[in-house]
């Protein structure tokens, strides 16, 4: 409540020496006659919280529009739309649902290489980059500058000195052709130092996760393939033969198939199983077959591989129990290996 008072009127200690207007604010069982009202730009009203969680932008400034109104909107049409729209939720939605769809995305492609390989790409792309980089440099600025340097001293000296090119120079094309062959060496060497590095770190993954067992002997002939060729040989084997444990023999002697293979040969070990003349044979064999069922089959999983134990039909194998454990107990070593 707000009273205006003066001298003739007055009644209690509200009362001045001189006449004068004054205000007093009471409010919850307290007064106060020094106070600030929402144009005195001096804190903000729930008001005005409204507004700004509207977006509306407020001008505190004093004195504008002929002192109607002490503040206004700065800008009159100024508008985010509430939290409660229905375009703005089903927007928001779409854009959380791409986002989602690209952080799974890009953890999907990561995932298919290990932390060598992705370091091994990176280098092999730097390489790359750089000779060509260097080729397009030689081609376009190496070569005019350094002609271009040779005509401006020949300019400058052309009357104290003759310059002849020697018969021994290259031409431009053979100075290209020899660049280029220099880079591909060195490309090369640069991929085998890769590839041998990266069949160490297969032999050493390798070794450490069969040994003790027979297959053991078999890991330099493993590792000289591909960790995809090299994960279903690894997998396969455990699961046919516990990495040759269990085996067919011929004559008592280990035929060193510890895959289940069942190619026709001269020599058949028990069970109608391959006998294999060496280690080194074996494997060479099982990556071979493996290698056609991988590349030009696309049987690039163990659900896909299954055929390895079913065949064309599994329900003469086992049935689908049979084979589901098959996938299980392969892929169990296959994810580890081909990471």
């Amino acid at each position: 409540m707000i009273s205006n008072r003066s001298k003739k009127s007055c009644l209690d200690d509200f009362c001045k020496n001189k006449a004068e207007n004054f205000s007093v604010l009471f409010f919850r069982g307290k007064r106060a006659e020094s106070f600030y009202t929402e144009d005195s730009g001096r804190y903000i009203t729930p008001r005005e919280m409204e507004l700004l969680g509207k977006g509306v932008k407020l001008n505190r400034k004093k004195k504008i529009w002929d002192s109607l109104e002490s503040r206004v909107t700065r800008d009159y049409v100024k508008y985010t739309g509430p939290r409660s729209d229905s375009l703005m939720r089903s927007l928001r939605k779409r854009r959380n649902d791409l986002n989602n769809i690209a952080v799974e995305h890009s953890r999907m492609i990561v995932g298919q290489f290990s932390m060598a390989r992705l370091w091994n790409l990176s280098i092999v792309g730097a390489i790359l980059f750089g000779m060509f980089s260097m080729t397009m440099i030689y081609k376009y600025l190496g070569q005019g500058v350094s002609a271009g340097n040779v005509i401006a001293d020949a300019n400058v000296y052309a009357n104290e000195t003759k310059i002849e090119r020697s018969a021994y120079d290259l031409s431009e094309e053979d100075y290209n052709s020899a660049e280029i062959d220099e880079a591909d060496e060195y490309t090369r060497d640069i991929m085998e130092k890769l590839k041998s590095d990266e069949k160490d770190e297969l032999e050493k993954d390798l070794r450490e996760m069969v040994k003790g067992y027979p297959i053991e002997e078999m890991v330099p002939y493993i590792a000289e393939y591909d960790r995809t060729i090299a994960a279903f040989i690894v997998g396969i084997a455990k699961k046919e033969s516990n990495w040759g444990k269990r085996i067919p023999t011929l004559n008592g002697q280990d035929c060193y198939n510890y895959w289940g293979y069942r190619g026709i040969r001269k020599l058949m070990g028990t069970g109608g199983h391959t006998c294999f003349n060496s280690r080194k044979d074996a494997v060479e064999t099982i990556a071979k077959r493996i290698n056609v069922l991988v590349n030009d089959k696309n049987l690039n999983t163990p659900e896909k591989m299954v055929i390895w134990k079913c065949g064309s039909n599994c329900e003469v194998t086992g049935g689908q129990a049979a084979a589901d454990k098959w996938i299980r107990d392969v892929n169990m070593y296959f994810s580890k290996v081909n990471q």
